[in-house]
C-alpha cells in the first residue's frame, strides 16, 4: 500500500536526518544564526524547481517491516548508503555512522567497545540487527552493545538502515530508542573481485569482496576482512592506565540464493568471527583497599570467537510478500583480567547463543491496504563464571511473539500505519506493545509526521540469575526484575522546497523500571544486586536538519539535536546536567563536494559543537568542537584511494575519553 501511495508522489523523496536539541546557550544561539542565513535563500528559491532538490529514493524495511520510502514513513528514519560510506572513507561501522542523525558514539572507560546513544539513552536501549536477525551479544546493562558493532565488516555493508523512537511493536524486546539494522551485499549477479587496504591511527586492514555472480539457478558472494587493531590511546582510570587493547582480528561472511522459482528464492547466510586482543598496561601494583586489597596489573586479554547461521525462505507475487527463517548464532568470550593478586592469574569464559525461527507475511488486500503479520519464537543462552565460579551452570530464557500491522492510505493525503505485538517471555509473562504512526501531505513536498507508540526490555539472563564476583564485588541476578517499560511521541514537519530541504522533530520518552544495581544485605561489604529503579527516566528534545544544494557539485547540511535526559537515580549534580555520557547539544555543519565524475573527487568537510557533555566521575560538563575531512579520488569506475582527518586540531579530553586527532587512508581496487 505504501508503494501505491508512493507512486501517486512519484517525485524521488529526501533522505531524511534528525537533530538533537535542549537548552538555550551559546551553541544554540550560533546554530539558529546559521539557520537563518541558509533558510532565508530557500524562500526565495522557485518551489517548483523540484527536479533540483536534493533526494533520494531510499527504502526502509526496518520501519514496517515491508518496502516503503523514507518519504512515506511515519517513523524518524535514516539510511546510510555503501555509497555513503564510501564517501566518509569509513574503516569500520562507527565512522560509517559519525553522521548519523542524533547517534553520539563514545569510547569506553575499559579502553575496548564503544557507548552508542541514540535520543539520549544508553546503549542498551538500542536494537542492533544484521539482516533483521539478532545475533549473540553480551547482556549486561554495562556491555550489552558495547562490542556489537566492532565485530561487523564495514565493507560488506550494503546500506544502513536506522529507525530512532520505541519499536517494540515490529520488534519486541530491547528496542527502546530504535534500531539501527546493518544490512549487508547480495550478489551483483555479474562476477567481480574487490579488494582494499587501510591504514591509520586506529588500525591497519585488508579486505576482499568477491561476488562470484550468477550460476545457473545460484549466485553468491564471499567476504574476507583481516585486520589488526593498535594501541593508540591511554586513559587514567581510577588513577589506574587503561590503554586500548590491540591485536588481530578476521571475519568471513558468505551469502547465498538459490532460485526457487520466479520471486521464490532459498538463502543461506554464513558468518565467522575471531580476534585476539591485549593491552599492554604498566607492570605496577597499587591497592584497591576493600575492593582486593595489593593487586599487579597485568596485560589485560581479549580473546573472542563468534558463529552466525541462517537460513530463509523468500517469495512474492502479486499479493504477498513472504519470508519464514531460521537463525543460529553463538559468541565464546575469553578474557583475563588486567589484574593478578599476589601474581595469581585469573581469566574468564562466557558463551552467548541464540537460536530463533521466524514467518511473516505482507498481503495487499486492496488498494488502501496492507496487512503484515507475522509470528517468532528465540531461546538466548548464556553459561559461564556470571553464574559462579565454577562457571558449569548455564541459563537461558525463551520468547514467544505474534504481531500485526496495517498500511492504511486515506485519500490523496494520510498513511496511517497501527501495529500491535504480543510477546510471552519465559520470566516475566506475557507482555503487548502498541504503535500507531501517520503521515500527512500537506501537498509533494511538505508533510506532517506523527508517531506514539510504547516499547520494552526484557531483563537479559544474566541480569536474572547472575553470580559474579570481580575484583572482591559480589552481583547477584534478581528472578523477579520486571521488564523495562517506555512510553514514546515524536512529531515532525519535513518539506523540500527547490534546492533546499529541512525537518524539525520533537521527541519526548518516559521510561520506567529502568534495571540497575544497587547495595543490598548487611554487614556484607560489596554484595550488590539488579533491580528496577522506582522511578521514570525522561528524555526529550528537538532535532534539527537543513540542506542546500548550493551547486551541481556542491552541497551543505546543518544537523542540531538538544537533549534533555533525566534519571531519578541520578546524583542531584548529574540531574542538573542530564544523564552521564550524553550532551546537551551537538550540532554539526557539513559541506560536501562531488564533480559526478568517474575519474574525479569527491569529498566532505565537517565541523562539530559539543555542549555540555556531562561525565558522572568528575561531575563535570565539558564543551568542545572538532573540525574533520575526508577526500575520495576516483581514477576510474574500478580505483578509487581515499584519506582523512577526524578531530583535525587534537583537541584532547581524558575525562571523557575524546582520544585526539585520529588519521586513515586507504586504497579500493575492482576487478
Amino acid at each position: 500500500m505504501v508503494l501505491f501511495y508512493c507512486e501517486r508522489f512519484s517525485k524521488l523523496t529526501v533522505k531524511e536526518g534528525t537533530y538533537r536539541t535542549m537548552r538555550h546557550n551559546r551553541a544554540a544561539y550560533i546554530t539558529w544564526g546559521i539557520l537563518m542565513a541558509l533558510s532565508l535563500p530557500a524562500y526565495a528559491a522557485d518551489v517548483q524547481d523540484a527536479d533540483s532538490a536534493v533526494t533520494t529514493k531510499d527504502v526502509v524495511v526496518t520501519a514496517t517491516r515491508t518496502e516503503a520510502e523514507v518519504k512515506t514513513v511515519p517513523q524518524t528514519v535514516e539510511v546510510i548508503t555503501a555509497e555513503d560510506i564510501e564517501k566518509l572513507g569509513a574503516t569500520d561501522v562507527y565512522s560509517a555512522l559519525r553522521l548519523a542523525d542524533n547517534i553520539q558514539i563514545m569510547n569506553t572507560s575499559t579502553g575496548f567497545g564503544h557507548r552508542i546513544s541514540m535520543r539520549g539513552m544508553a546503549s542498551n536501549s538500542a536494537l542492533i540487527l544484521i539482516n533483521g536477525q539478532r545475533t549473540a551479544i553480551e547482556d549486561t546493562s554495562t556491555t550489552q552493545n558495547l562490542l556489537a558493532l566492532d565485530r561487523l565488516n564495514v565493507h560488506t555493508i550494503e546500506r544502513i538502515e536506522i529507525v530512532r523512537g520505541a519499536a517494540s511493536a515490529q520488534y519486541g524486546s530491547d528496542a527502546l530508542s530504535g534500531v539501527i539494522n546493518i544490512i549487508t551485499k547480495k550478489s551483483s549477479g555479474e562476477p567481480s573481485v574487490t579488494m582494499g587496504v587501510a591504514t591509520g591511527t586506529t588500525n591497519i586492514s585488508n579486505y576482499y569482496h568477491i561476488d562470484l555472480g550468477k550460476q545457473g539457478k545460484f549466485s553468491s558472494t564471499f567476504d574476507m576482512n583481516f585486520s589488526k587493531d593498535r594501541q593508540w590511546t591511554e586513559h587514567e582510570v581510577s588513577a589506574l592506565p587503561v590503554k586500548n587493547l590491540e591485536g588481530p582480528k578476521q571475519s568471513y561472511n558468505f551469502s547465498g540464493t538459490y532460485e526457487l522459482g520466479e520471486n521464490k528464492n532459498l538463502n543461506l547466510d554464513l558468518g565467522y568471527y575471531k580476534d585476539k586482543l591485549t593491552g599492554d598496561w604498566s607492570h605496577k601494583e597499587y591497592n584497591l583497599g576493600a575492593w582486593g586489597g595489593i593487586v599487579r596489573l597485568e596485560d589485560a586479554k581479549l580473546e573472542t570467537e563468534r558463529r552466525d547461521a541462517s537460513l530463509s525462505l523468500t517469495g512474492k507475487n502479486d499479493k504477498d510478500d513472504y519470508m519464514v527463517r531460521t537463525f543460529y548464532s553463538k559468541l565464546n568470550k575469553f578474557r583475563f583480567l588486567p589484574y593478578t593478586a599476589l601474581a595469581k592469574e585469573y581469566g574468564e569464559t562466557n558463551n552467548y547463543s541464540i537460536w530463533g525461527i521466524e514467518g511473516k507475511n505482507s498481503h495487499k488486500i486492496n488498494g488502501d491496504h496492507t496487512l503484515t503479520y507475522g509470528t517468532e519464537y528465540d531461546r538466548y543462552s548464556v553459561d559461564g563464571v556470571n553464574f559462579g565460579t565454577s562457571g558449569t551452570d548455564g541459563k537461558d530464557v525463551s520468547t514467544y511473539a505474534a504481531y500485526v500491522q496495517d498500511e492504511w492510505l486515506i485519500g490523496d493525503k494520510w498513511v496511517i500505519i497501527p501495529a500491535v505485538r504480543y510477546d510471552h517471555h519465559s520470566q516475566f509473562g506475557s507482555k503487548t506493545t502498541p504503535h500507531i504512526g501517520a503521515t500527512y501531505f500537506l501537498n509533494d513536498n511538505n508533510r506532517f509526521k506523527a508517531n506514539w507508540g510504547e516499547g520494552y526490555k526484557a531483563p537479559s539472563v544474566s541480569e536474572l540469575y547472575m553470580d559474579y564476583t570481580h575484583m572482591g564485588v559480589l552481583t547477584l541476578g534478581n528472578p523477579d526484575l520486571k521488564p523495562e517499560e517506555s512510553k514514546n511521541w515524536d512529531i515532525s514537519y519535513e518539506g523540500e522546497w527547490g534546492k533546499t530541504f529541512g525537518k524539525l522533530t520533537y521527541f519526548h520518552n518516559d521510561i520506567e523500571n529502568m534495571i540497575s544495581t544497587h547495595t543490598v544485605g548487611s554487614g556484607r561489604s560489596g554484595w550488590s544486586q539488579y533491580y528496577n529503579i522506582d522511578g521514570t527516566t525522561k528524555t526529550h528534545g528537538v532535532e534539527l536538519t537543513l540542506g542546500r544544494k548550493l551547486s551541481d557539485r556542491w552541497d551543505t547540511k546543518l544537523t542540531s539535536n538538544w537533549t534533555s535526559a533525566s534519571n531519578k537515580s541520578a546524583s542531584a549534580e548529574a540531574s542538573a546536567h542530564g544523564v552521564d555520557g550524553i550532551a546537551d547539544n551537538i550540532t554539526t555543519l557539513q559541506l560536501t563536494y562531488d564533480d559526478h565524475k568517474t575519474t574525479g573527487w569527491n569529498a566532505t568537510i565537517w565541523e562539530q559543537w559539543v555542549n555540555n557533555y556531562y561525565e558522572s566521575d568528575t561531575n563535570k560538563a565539558y564543551t568542545y568542537q572538532t573540525f574533520n575531512f575526508v577526500v575520495n579520488r576516483k581514477f576510474n569506475e574500478k580505483t578509487r584511494l581515499f584519506a582523512g582527518v577526524d578531530n583535525v586540531f587534537n583537541k584532547k579530553i581524558d575525562a571523557i575519553y575524546l582520544d585526539g586527532r585520529i588519521w586513515r587512508t586507504g586504497v579500493e581496487i575492482t576487478f
